[in-house]
């Protein structure tokens, strides 16, 4: 019904909102629709999308999984900013920076708890 496109951009608007458990599903649809579209650019950078979110969903710097999303970053050229207008931005200046806007929401939801 949407194409992998349209999908991403839905990821990225939930991740940007905090909604990561949201955003992580949203990015899985997308996923599948770049691989049927045979895109394998789009595919990485959305699979890295994905990756963010559930490593903030799971706790952000605390979470094993932002090695994982260093990684990653490291591997790709460019990859769209997770803050609006989702431009696309050289993917080593978002490694040095992918937890800062995800660290306040993770103090928040620890100080409430």
């Amino acid at each position: 019904m949407f194409d992998g496109e349209t999908l991403h951009l839905a990821g990225l608007h939930a991740f940007s909102a905090r909604e990561y458990e949201t955003a992580s599903l949203i990015f899985e649809g997308a996923a599948l629709r770049y691989r049927e579209a045979v895109k394998p650019e789009a595919l990485a950078r959305v699979r890295v999308h994905q990756l963010m979110a559930r490593a903030c969903a799971a706790g952000g710097w605390i979470s094993p999984l932002s090695l994982e999303v260093d990684r990653a970053l490291a591997r790709l050229e460019l990859i769209e900013s997770p803050e609006p207008p989702f431009a696309l931005v050289p993917a080593h200046v978002l490694l040095a920076s992918w937890l800062e806007s995800a660290e306040p929401a993770a103090d928040e939801e620890r100080r409430a708890a």
